[in-house]
């Protein structure tokens, strides 16, 4: 589907009630094909590359956290004329928050799981850990810095925990020139990020749930939706696995999600 100036690829799968899946990190459509079987039953699932990922092209200009927003509104305008279920993960849940904000009448749920939101939580020993990813990857290229971002969100190799059979999805595209992609644009975007809490709390219309992985509980990410659950006035909900749960625990993903979205 053309947007503007980008051409974005979605996939749909399964039957029910439109579930709209934002990919977190430089993940594509297919990064949680074993959560998508495992939903395929109850909803009609949608996944999509967002611009400049796999399959879908970047377009022009500056692009911010509303950009995507834009676009998981225009991929929903495609699949759906009622409001959605939406379930975004990390930069995802980021999205999802800008969604809910600026067209609330495409969002019935969103379940929002450790979104970053450096306006919320200020933490100066983080911001100089991503500044230093940032230099990582102008200096040594991408590879470099998603070895850096790993260390800071607990996933370098031995550390992660899984369910057994879960295993992460190849890209369809080329992983690197995603990496590059994310960390030229859509990490520089999270981080000047400036979206509030009172905005997501004055919303009327999308029931927004903010989540925390188990595994995440101190986490900077887990503290942000620790924060946005007290702004909106209810007890954070915890999810199986940890920042990347939809992946490392697919099926118990899918499970919880069942329970919240009912």
């Amino acid at each position: 589907m053309v947007v503007d100036d980008a051409e974005l690829y979605y996939e749909v799968r399964g039957s029910g009630p439109v579930l709209l899946i934002v990919q977190g990190g430089a993940s594509d459509a297919g990064a949680t094909e074993l959560l998508v079987a495992a939903l395929a039953h109850r909803f009609r699932v949608v996944t999509y590359d967002r611009r400049g990922l796999s399959r879908s092209s970047s377009g022009g200009g500056t692009v911010t956290v509303s950009t995507h927003a834009d676009d998981a509104a225009r991929v929903l305008d495609e699949v759906s004329a009622a409001p959605a279920r939406v379930y975004g993960v990390s930069i995802g849940a980021l999205i999802g928050l800008h969604l809910a904000v600026v067209a609330p009448g495409r969002v019935s749920t969103l379940v929002a799981h450790e979104p970053p939101m450096p306006s919320v939580v200020r933490d100066v020993d983080r911001e100089r850990v991503m500044d230093q990813v940032e230099a990582t990857f102008r200096r040594d290229g991408p590879a470099a810095a998603v070895q850096a971002m790993a260390a800071l969100v607990g996933a370098t190799p031995g550390a992660v925990q899984c369910e057994a059979g879960a295993r992460p999805t190849p890209p369809v595209g080329d992983a690197i020139a995603n990496f590059q992609r994310f960390f030229a644009h859509d990490f520089p975007a999270v981080r000047s990020s400036s979206l509030a809490v009172e905005a997501v709390a004055a919303v009327r219309g999308p029931v927004v749930i903010p989540t925390g992985g188990v595994l995440s509980r101190g986490r900077w990410e887990y503290r942000c939706a620790e924060v946005l659950s007290i702004a909106l006035g209810r007890a954070l909900t915890e999810m199986p696995g940890g920042h990347n749960g939809p992946v490392t625990h697919p099926r118990a993903t899918a499970t919880a999600l069942e329970e919240l979205l009912a």
